[in-house]
Formats: C-alpha cells, structure tokens, sequence
C-alpha cells in the first residue's frame, strides 16, 4: 500500500471510530417517561402474584425501583422490566389497607410515578347452622351456645327470630342468650328459631332451639260446704298442689269481691268479710286461685256453697250527727232482727270514737274529740250481733255535719265570731290591705259612731257616704275589695277587732296554714271618736287588744272583714 493510500486509510479510520463514539455517548443520555398504574385486585392474593408492569415512554427504563410503598414491604418490582409482583400476601387485606401504594422510579427516569392497587373485598368467614335441644323454662341470661364460625367471624346479629324477643347475640363472640324466659313455653313455643347474619360471611345461618316438655306444677280445684254466717278470720280450706320448689298463692278474681282471703305462703283460703257469706244474697262463692312456683304458674278455682240456716239479720246503716258533740249524746242504733240478740263492736274508725249499749245496739259518743268535721267527716263502727249460736256483722256509717266554728276557712276568710245558733258570723280576710293607711276624712264627722259586734259595715258605709273615699285609705281600700269571690267588705269595728284579737290563736295559725298573712302591729277600726280622730286595736304588746283613739292622719294597718249567714 501506498504511504498516500495508508494515510487516507488512517484518516477514515479515526473518522470512523469518533462517530461510533458519539453515538454510544447519545444512547446512554436518553431520558424516559414512566406512566402511573392502577389496578383493582381481589384482596388476598398469593405471594409472587404478578400485579403489573411499569410502562415507558422514550425508550427503555433502566434500574427500576420502589422508592417508597404503604404499607412497607407490601410489593416488589423487577428492576429491569418494571414487573410489580406481591412480597407480602399478608397486606393484602380489604379490612387493613383496601389501598396499597407505592412511588416507582428508573435511573434514566424524568419522573417518579405513583402505583394504586384497590383491594375487592372478598367473604372470608363460614358459619355452620346452630341447633340444640333445651328444657323448656330456662332463666333469663342463660347462655344456648356459640355460632361455630372459621375466618376471624365478628359482627354477629339476628336479623329475625321466632317469636320476636326470644334470644339476643353477643355480636364479637356468637354466644347465644335467652333474653325473655316466658317465651321457652313448649306449650306454646316447641321451637325458636332465629337468623343471625355474620359480618363478611356469604350467607346468614340459622339457629333453631328445640324445648323438652317437662312436668309442670299442678293444682286441684276446692269444693266445700260451710254453713252461712261464718266468723271473720274462719279457715275455708287450703289449695292442694303438685309441684316443687317455693310456692306463691294469691286470688285473682272472686265473686263477691272481697269476701275471701289467702295465705300467700300456705294456700290456705279465710274469710275475710262474715257479711259477704249469706246464703240469701251469695249462696256460692267462688275465686280463682293462681300458683305460681318462681318458674311457673297454674291456676285453680274455690267453691264455696253456703248452708242456710237459721239466723241473726243485720243490716248496713246509715247514720248522721252534727259534729262537736259531748261524750255520751246517741249518735243511733244498729238495724237488727232476731232474738235474745247482743251487740258488740269489732272494729271502728276513728278507733275509741264510739261506745255501744250490748243490749240495744245504741251507739253514744265515747271520745268527743273525734268527732270533728274537717278530721273525720265519715266514721264507721263495725258491729258485730249475736244470739248466742250465730253472729253476724253489720257496718254503722256515720256522716259528721259540717258545723260553723271560729277558725274555720270558709266564707272567703277564717271565722272570728258567730252568733250562740252558729248561723250567722264574721270572717276576716286572709291578707292585710295596707300596712300602713290613714283613716282619712280628717275635720269631717262620719257618723260612724258604732263601737259593738255588728257595726262594721254601716261604719263603712257611713265613711264612704260622708265622701271620705280618697284612695288609700282604710275605708276606701275594703270597700272596693274583691277577695276569694267576695266584694262586700267592710272596715270592723272597733269590738269586732277586739273579737279577732281574742281569738288570735286560733284564727292566726289557719291564716298562717292558707298561705295569708301574720298580723301587724295596729290596725284601723271603723269607730270614729270624733272629726279628728277614730279607734285603732293594738295587736301587740304593751296594750294588745285594747282600742286607742288615734289621729286620722296617722297610719296604721288595714284588714278587711265581711258577714255571713247560713240560714
């Protein structure tokens, strides 16, 4: 070869290799563009299951890696094919992470990209049917059993059962409950059963409970024959009963009411009202029994068939007597017939109201201070009578007549005084009008001169009419006075205050007691002395109840009181 050949050689030899060269170094400063990916997956799949694969845009990604994931661990990804494959199966739960994400990223990558896989959820739990056999009668809070179920099972609940109310379900365990006991009756209910739905399960399962008949307690009726007329407290018969355990009796209906009582603990029937027990008016008697042993009940019927036989008759009476008697006055007699009869009191209500002939039935006063309206309106005796072979019981009702008396509420105030026939009277107002008035009129005479029990309410009339009528003062303000349903008040006189003051311990506690108002210091009267001056009644020490004569321009209290009678 020529030197001219071997340099032209040489010189396309160098050009040669820097162009591979440049090449090469172009290739590896190429940068690609990772794309997100996103899948949607049944949770837990397999270790090593592919998830899918990081695509590129550009060319090829080199050294893929995870830069990041959540939960850690979770995935792993093929650095050369971008192949994202699970490390972890165990992530892969619904329940604890439904997303799992993770940040990818490639050595000649412009960008990181995000990975999201969405977990299905999938039924995890089976449950197998519940069924067992019980006695009938359990208790409430028993426990039944457990749902047997596989796969982590939580989130029991009945959906449905029959009868309503029977079970409840402990919703983390599966426990069964009994929750209403009287519901376990094979009488009624030979089998329960419910649906109970599991949290993650495919389907509900069902729960049937099967109830043993078992022997329950049972009870006999009772038939007897008594003869009529019997004693108060007089055994009938006990209810016969087959059964264990603690026995409760008692009557749930009898006819006539009333008559018949029993022993709660014993069954054990008596009489409880003698007069209920006459062959005329009830010649059978019947109740009806209910037993009950804690767990169960049963129910039996008494049958009592009266004897007639010959008697003693009483009757109920009615009786009325004016309160405030004096011990001895006859309040009345018993309605009785027979012979050769005595009369006796068993019972009575006030207890020592009342005494009573044995021979006559005659009932007198025996203890005066019962016999008080407001505390006893109605009294009773209870009275038994005898012939000496058979007694019988009859009620006296006496009905105490209001009568009127000082210190009574009534007539729109509490009574101070009464005429000696108790039908006529004063009240006075439960509320004072004004602590502080003046007479008025002062330089004018009234003519309301009258001082005695009786003259307060021309006193007021006379003060008004005289034109001494300036508001606020002590006539003007009971004159125009509507209280308790009443407008014909008047100022008292100066006697008739006097009158409240002496009764001052009886009036002032029932003032007190209806929500009125306690007595001041002075109070105005009516009476007038002169044009100057008229009565006022000191109420409190020194000089109480006794009228002064005080100037018509001073002040002092006013309280109004009013008239009634009770013809």
């Amino acid at each position: 070869m020529s030197k001219k050949n071997k340099l032209s050689y040489l010189f396309l030899l160098t050009v040669l290799l820097l162009t591979l060269g440049c090449s090469n170094d172009d290739d590896t400063s190429i940068e690609v563009n990772l794309q997100n990916l996103e899948v949607t997956i049944d949770e837990n799949p397999a270790n090593g299951e592919i998830i899918g694969t990081i695509q590129t845009d550009g060319g090829e990604a080199l050294n893929l890696s995870i830069a990041s994931q959540t939960p850690s661990g979770a995935l792993t990804i093929d650095s050369d094919s971008g192949e994202l494959t699970v490390a972890d199966a165990l992530l892969f739960d619904f329940e604890s992470n439904p997303t799992i994400t993770a940040t990818v990223t490639a050595e000649n990558a412009e960008n990181t990209v995000t990975v999201t896989i969405n977990l299905n959820n999938v039924n995890e739990v089976s449950a197998q049917g519940f069924e067992t056999t019980i006695d009938e009668n359990p208790t409430e809070g028993q426990v039944l059993g457990t749902i047997q179920a596989s796969g982590g099972a939580s989130g029991f609940s009945i959906t449905g059962q029959s009868p309503s109310g029977a079970l409840e379900i402990d919703s983390s365990s599966g426990e069964l409950i009994v929750v209403d006991a009287t519901l376990f009756d094979y009488e009624t209910n030979p089998t329960i059963t419910a649906t109970v739905s599991i949290v993650d399960a495919d389907s509900p399962v069902t729960v049937t409970v099967n109830l043993n008949n078992v022997i329950e307690i049972t009870v006999q009726d009772l038939t007897v024959d008594i003869d009529e007329n019997p004693t108060d407290g007089q055994i009938i018969g006990t209810i016969q009963v087959n059964g264990s355990g603690t026995l409760s009796f008692s009557i749930t209906s009898q006819t006539p009411t009333g008559a018949l009582s029993i022993d709660a603990g014993t069954g054990e029937l008596s009489v409880i009202d003698p007069n209920l027990f006459d062959y005329e008016t009830n010649p059978v008697i019947t109740a009806t029994i209910l037993v009950d042993d804690g767990a169960e009940t049963a129910t039996a019927t008494a049958t009592i068939n009266l004897n007639d036989v010959d008697e003693v008759a009483a009757q109920n009476t009615n009786l009325t007597l004016d309160e405030n008697p004096s011990n001895g006055d006859v309040v009345g007699a018993l309605q009785a017939s027979g012979s050769n009869l005595s009369y006796a009191i068993t019972f009575q209500n006030p207890a020592g109201a009342f005494t009573i002939d044995q021979n006559t039935g005659e009932l007198s006063v025996a203890d005066e201070t019962l016999f008080d309206f407001e505390t006893n309106p109605n009294m009773l005796a209870t009275i038994s009578v005898s012939n000496g072979t058979q007694s019988v019981s009859a009620n006296a009702f006496v009905a105490l007549n209001d009568v009127n008396e000082i210190g009574e509420y009534k007539y729109g105030g509490v009574i101070f005084w009464m005429n000696p026939t108790g039908d006529e009277g004063l009240v006075i107002a439960l509320t004072n009008q004004s602590s502080s008035s003046t007479w008025g009129c002062s330089g004018v005479l009234t003519g309301s001169a009258g001082a005695t029990i009786g003259t307060g309410e021309t006193n007021t009339t006379a003060i008004i009419s005289a034109g001494c009528a300036t508001p606020g003062t002590a006539a003007e303000l009971v004159s125009n006075l509507s209280l308790n349903g009443y407008d014909d008040w008047f100022l008292p006189s100066s006697d008739e205050l006097i009158e409240v003051y002496n009764n001052l311990s009886i009036i002032q506690p029932v003032i007190l007691s209806n929500g009125g108002d306690d007595f001041l210091s002075s109070y105005w009267s009516s009476t007038e002395n002169d044009a100057y001056n008229a009565d006022f009644i000191v109420f409190s020490p020194p000089g109480a109840g006794t009228a002064y004569s005080f100037s018509k321009t001073s002040a002092a209290a006013t309280r109004a009181i009013r008239a009634w009678t009770d013809f």
